[in-house]
Order: C-alpha cells, then structure tokens, then sequence
C-alpha cells in the first residue's frame, strides 16, 4: 500500500517531464530554424524583384533619355505586355505626383503615390516600397527613380503573388513539418526517457522487493557505463552492506542464544544449589564469587561477539595511528612470557633491528597477536617450544606464530575460525572459541588476512599478513 500510495501520476513522473522538455526543445529548435529559413527565402525574393525592377527603371530612363516623352507611354504598354499588365505597371509622374504617361492600368485599381519618397527622392538613388492594393490579395513592390533632365520620375511597379504564393506554401509545409516533428520528438523523447530511467526503475522495483523481505535481490548492471549503472552499482555494494550486517546480526543473536545458555544455566544451578542446600554465609559468599566470574565470562564473550560482527561488517571505529610493529610484537611476547615459564614453555622471538613503522589501530592488532600466542601456548605441552616472528617483505608485513603443539586435523581446520568452534583435541582446555574469530576480525579490519599451516601432532603456524 505504501509504494502504491508514493507511485507518481503520469503527468507527475520524471519521464513525463523528460519527455516534455524533449518535444519543446525539439519543436523550439525546429521552429527557429524554419523561421530563419523564412526570412532568409522572403529576403531574397525581395531582392530578386528589387533587381528586377532597377533593371527596367534604368532601362526606361535610358529610352526616355533617347526618344523622349512622346515615345515612352509606347514603351511602356510594350514592356507590360511582355510580362503581363496584371503582374507589372509603368508610370511616369511628375515631382507633385500627378500621372503623366502609364500602361494599362485596368488591373491596378488606384494605385497609390507616395509623395514624401517624392519630395525626398535623391538622383540615382531609387526608393523601394511595398504597397497593398484594395481587393488585391497580393501586395505590390514598388520602385521610384528620378530623371536628372526635368525632375520627372519613374515609377514601376511588380506584383508579388508569385512569390507570396510561393511564401504561403512554405509556411503551410512548415507548419505540417513542425506537427510531424512534434509527434517525432514526443515519441523519440518518451523511448529516450524510458531507456536513460529503465535503470531507477529497476532500483525502485528492487528496493520494492527489499521492502517485502527479499534481502538477496540485486539491481541488474546493464554495464553501459552511464550514470544509472553507477548509480545501481553503488545501490548493490550498499545492499551487500546491509545484508552483511543483518546476517552479523543474526548470526550475533544464534551465537548468543546457543553458547551463551549454558553459563546463564550454571549460575541458576550454583543460585539453586546454595538455596536448597547449606544457608551458611560462607556458601553465600562462594556461590556470589562463582556468580561474578560467570558474569565477567558472559560480558566478555558478549563483548567479542560485538566486536567480532562488528569487525566483519566493516563498521568498526579503528583508532588509527602510526606505530612500531615490532615494538608491538614485543609487548605482547613480554606480557606472556610469565604464562610461558608457568608452563615449562620456550617462547622466543626474531625481530629486526630497525624500526618497523605501520598505520593502523595498535590495540586491536595487538589483541590480535595476543590471541595467537595464547593460542599457542595453550596447546603445546610443557618442553614445547613457541616461536614469534615479524618480517619486512615488499609489499606486506608478516607476523608468524609457530608452535610445537597438538596441530590441528584437516578436518577442523577450516572452521578454526568460526565462532565457539572447537577441535576435539581442544575440549579439555579453557576458552570460549572466540579467539582465532577475534583475530581473524580485527586483520580483516585492516585489510590483511590469516595463513594457517597445521598438522596433527606437528604443531601449527599462524601468519599475520598486512599490507603496507
């Protein structure tokens, strides 16, 4: 009902508007390119009939020049035959605009004179105009040129149906070119809108599923490339995320309800035991002893798992900070050097001379080298012997821990580093079988891994790898 409810009307959706802007942007494109095509077409029909008619207005001057007024009007009636006395007239005209000599004007009803183009008209300077006719549906482009002799001038006048007809067809072209276009733009533009939000569709549809309890769905990577595919790229890594944290979180909770039942049934036992039996204050204070050492043991296998899911899920605050691994290393052969003499057992270590600079949380790597000593210790008997090594290779540090203890099966070792795992060689000793996980989490931090090599009876080595 939800998604339902945020699903977009159409004319609301981005496709929609996407689409829109296509055709506008398409249509306003298309129409300034007709229009410029206009212009440029009107113009140069202007300028065709402005060459025509200078051309005969010359043309006649000259016959003027030569034969005189009482030749012209013959002139002139010849000259619109030619071209027809609808579609062009002759005129000549005094400075005070009466008629003096024309050709057949029965076509031309009252065809006007302008006469500030005749007060200002310049010598051979001609003067253009564009008239309308009444009842001619077609206007008429109109010269005036002047005659140096007698301040006579010349009038020839063009009518433009040709080309307004001409005009007129290319405007009803153009507006069926701009409807044909509009219906090509919405179209092109909706696939184009589509395929470029085909991939938010497919995160939108995936986070649906999500949402209804499909963690394992993953949006489809067209590897185009674009900026979809970066964006469904990073919608998949932060979904492995989060899957990743709710498997740590179940996996938290199953090792919390399985491993943990049993000290919290220990302590009801020791409660009981000390209730139903002896009410002395001694036993009071015995079991009160035992309950906190079962408490102590809860919260810091608590805490381990924590840190552990933590670790794994790649949400674990590192204190980072520059340091001496080899000082490190040191520190934590130092603090078990006790245990190691307790136990009749030879702990050595080989480190270089020179400092050993990394970047890192120290702690937590310390921990990490600590839980492999401990480890090792714990399984190799007394007379045994536990070596320690940091070494400075190319590309990454290494840090072995090599015993001389019971080895591992290959059947237990690939889960040695799962949680509460424990061998069946390692049922008799202490420990909770969080250790090894410990470590495992916090090199994993850190961007490095564990290397084991065990055999039964031949002992193990452990190796630390961290990158530079």
């Amino acid at each position: 009902m939800f998604y339902e409810m945020m699903t977009p009307k159409i004319s609301q959706s981005l496709t929609f508007r996407l689409t829109l802007w296509y055709a506008t942007i398409f249509a306003l494109s298309l129409l300034s390119m007709l229009l410029v095509a206009y212009l440029m077409l009107s113009q140069r029909m202007e300028a065709r009939i402005d060459e025509l008619l200078l051309s005969d207005a010359l043309e006649l001057r000259g016959l003027y020049r030569k034969y005189g007024m009482d030749n012209i009007e013959a002139e002139f009636a010849r000259e619109a035959e030619v071209t027809g006395t609808d579609q062009v007239f002759f005129r000549l005209l005094s400075r005070e605009g009466s008629q003096l000599k024309a050709s057949d004007l029965h076509a031309w009803n009252k065809i006007p004179v302008t006469q500030s183009i005749l007060d200002h008209l310049v010598l051979d300077r001609p003067t253009f105009e564009t008239v309308s006719i009444p009842g001619q549906p077609h206007r008429v482009r109109v010269i005036y040129l002047s005659m140096p002799e007698d301040q006579k001038v010349i009038q020839v006048g063009y009518l433009r149906r040709d080309d307004e007809r001409l005009l007129e067809e290319y405007r009803q072209i153009s507006a069926a070119v701009i409807v044909a276009g509009l219906l090509l733009a919405v179209s092109l533009g909706w696939f184009m809108a589509r395929r470029a939000l085909s991939g938010v569709e497919h995160v939108t549809e995936t986070a649906k599923g999500i949402g209804q309890g499909d963690f394992a769905r993953r949006v489809t990577v067209s590897n185009r490339g674009d900026e979809i595919d970066h964006l469904a790229t990073t919608f998949n890594v932060m979904l492995d995320k989060i899957q990743s944290l709710i498997l740590e979180l179940k996996q938290v909770t199953s090792d919390i309800a399985h491993d943990l039942r049993s000290p919290i049934t220990r302590i009801r036992g020791m409660a009981e035991t000390t209730l139903l039996g002896d009410k002395s204050l001694q036993s009071y204070q015995e079991m009160t002893g035992s309950v906190v050492e079962e408490s102590d043991r809860l919260v810091a296998i608590i805490n381990s798992l924590l840190e552990i899911a933590e670790a794994d899920a790649g949400v674990a605050q590192l204190a980072k900070g520059d340091f001496d691994m080899t000082v490190m290393v040191q520190d934590a052969v130092e603090l078990f050097l006790p245990v190691a003499e307790d136990r009749d057992i030879a702990l050595h270590l080989q480190v270089t001379a020179a400092p050993l600079l990394a970047t890192g949380d120290m702690g937590r790597l310390q921990r990490a080298v600590a839980n492999l000593i401990d480890n090792a210790l714990k399984y190799t008997g007394p007379g045994g012997r536990v070596f320690v090594s940091v070494e400075d290779e190319q590309s990454h540090i290494t840090i072995s821990v090599t015993d001389t203890g019971t080895g591992v099966t290959e059947h237990d070792l690939p889960h040695i580093f799962d949680r509460f795992y424990r061998a069946d060689r390692s049922r008799s000793t202490c420990g909770n079988g969080l250790g090894l996980s410990l470590a495992q989490a916090f090199v994993k931090a850190h961007r490095g891994h564990i290397e084991v090599e065990s055999a039964p009876d031949k002992g193990s080595t452990f190796r630390i790898v961290l990158p530079h």
